[in-house]
């Protein structure tokens, strides 16, 4: 009986709150001499998820749930996307990423 109540104590202890996460990694570019830090952010929708200052012709690394997320940090040439999936890496290098 003893052994049973114990178990069912570290059964609740076990319980995990963490969500499966996905990365998008990539370099961001350096168009010109001296440019200024680069911010890279991932975007669900209009809901900015995550996000990352960076040095310009540097690589970025962001951790987020799975989705299809919308990247910025492209001075105004559009956004690529990227779909982020549980376990996984995406890798965006676009040679737009830091040039405004």
């Amino acid at each position: 009986v003893v052994m049973v109540i114990v178990a069912m104590a570290l059964a609740g202890c076990t319980t995990s709150t963490a969500k499966p996460t996905g990365v998008v990694t990539g370099l961001t570019a350096d168009c010109v001499p001296n440019v200024p830090p680069v911010t890279v952010s991932l975007y669900s929708g209009r809901r900015l998820v995550a996000s990352a200052t960076v040095p310009a012709g540097t690589s970025y690394r962001l951790t987020v749930a799975p989705g299809l997320y919308q990247i910025t940090g492209l001075g105004g040439w559009g956004s690529p996307t990227a779909t982020v999936r549980v376990g996984r890496t995406v890798t965006v290098n676009s040679p737009l990423i830091g040039c405004a």
